[in-house]
């Protein structure tokens, strides 16, 4: 995934180098983190540090369904019955979307 933090919007390239410093590198491990580790690290409200990892969700989101990637949910892992369940689930929706047409 992406690790260009400062594609998040309110992300310098000043608290880039602070998360950085800090452990988070890339915007999937600032969307999996803690509020208070965010907040912590980059000295920042707790609220600026839950929008943040709110932006970063939906940005690697959004790079996932554009890859066609299935998105996992956090605590859960990639396996291939979880692949396709989330395939099939896809193929359903896109089927529906055409026969719209």
């Amino acid at each position: 995934m992406s690790k260009n933090l400062t594609q998040i919007e309110g992300i310098t390239a000043a608290f880039a180098k602070e998360l950085s410093d800090g452990g988070i590198n890339t915007i999937d491990q600032l969307a999996s983190s803690a509020p208070k580790e965010i907040s912590r690290v980059v000295g920042i409200s707790i609220q600026l540090a839950e929008k943040w990892i709110a932006k970063a969700s939906k940005f690697s989101d959004k790079l996932r369904e554009e890859k066609n990637e299935p998105i996992v949910p956090p605590g859960e892992k990639m396996t291939s019955g979880y692949s396709m369940k989330t395939t099939t689930k896809r193929d359903m929706e896109e089927n529906k979307d055409a026969e719209k047409l």
